[in-house]
């Protein structure tokens, strides 16, 4: 069996991170992957640190949230690494586009067995990012989510925070282009999605994809916390879009302004504030997904 190479970069802070990972680092180098073990010095030393050892390996196995499937999007784009997930977050919502599960020993299986796919990366004011980024409410429910409540409470804690975030919520307009087209909007909050999944297992659109080449904007203008309720169930389906008070569209670039600057997010992490430039890069990244998933470029389930 020829030798097979991988960085391996683990977060200890994730929820999950206390999880026994010893089987399934064993179940991979059973397949024969040597694993290199980073250590960067914090997160912003977390590119560079990949960037230095690329030429070491052919995977990057990266366990942790979708945090650290961020923090790991831009050197990802700039070598030829292909991605390994272990999902050891709270929401794994990048893993859960992918079809990977939870359990890490089954994770592990995929990475050491599975195909490889290739799949878009966006990007907002010139930063990476996978999943879906927001403006409004669910850009502060990352301020109000408290570390315990994640910890013991998982995807809950967000149902949590969003209780708390509505409280001091205030709307907003927006002037958006979708490939240069103008419209003019009345928003509690604007999210546009790369891929399928954000707060632990929401679908930003029932059509979604990782490698669609189409971003998807997503606008909410509410008239009440049940409301926000109502759409949030609906929205775990990928039904919100029968609602009124939501407007979906896709646009391979799209450019939000608000009339003050408003807090940016993706992936769960700051990204600054408003004015945002969102553009694709498909194909971008190769990521490692189970044999039995239905259709080589279809990863999202």
């Amino acid at each position: 069996m020829a030798e097979r190479r991988a960085l391996l970069l683990l977060n200890p802070n994730a929820r999950n991170g206390d999880q026994d990972v010893d089987a399934a680092l064993q179940r991979l180098r059973d397949a024969g992957l040597t694993l290199i073990e980073l250590d960067p010095d914090g997160p912003d030393d977390v590119p560079s640190c990949i960037r230095r050892h690329a030429y070491d390996a052919e995977l990057l196995i990266a366990g942790g949230g979708d945090g650290t499937m961020n923090s790991v999007a831009e050197a990802l784009m700039d070598t030829d690494l292909t991605l390994g997930v272990l999902p050891l977050g709270t929401a794994n919502d990048l893993a859960r586009s992918l079809g990977i599960p939870d359990d890490l020993e089954a994770a592990a299986a995929i990475i050491a067995e599975g195909r490889t796919v290739r799949i878009d990366v966006s990007e907002v004011n010139g930063r990476p990012f996978f999943n879906v980024a927001h403006v409004g409410i669910a850009a502060e429910i990352p301020r109000n989510t408290s570390q315990v409540e994640k910890r013991y409470f998982g995807p809950l804690s967000y149902l949590l925070a969003a209780i708390r975030t509505w409280r001091s919520h205030r709307s907003f307009n927006a002037r958006v282009q979708l490939d240069g087209r103008p419209q003019r909007l009345r928003c509690t909050q604007l999210s546009v999605g790369n891929g399928r999944h954000f707060g632990g297992g929401m679908v930003i659109d029932a059509d979604a994809r990782l490698d669609s080449g189409q971003l998807v904007l997503s606008s909410w203008k509410l008239r009440s916390f049940w409301r926000l309720v109502l759409i949030g169930l609906a929205m775990r389906r990928g039904q919100h879009r029968y609602f009124s008070e939501v407007l979906q569209a896709s646009a391979s670039a799209i450019e939000i302004d608000t009339d003050v600057p408003l807090r940016l997010t993706a992936d769960g992490e700051e990204f600054g504030h408003t004015p945002a430039t969102f553009r694709l890069h498909p194909a971008r990244v190769a990521v490692r997904v189970a044999q039995d998933d239905a259709g080589a470029a279809h990863v999202d389930g």
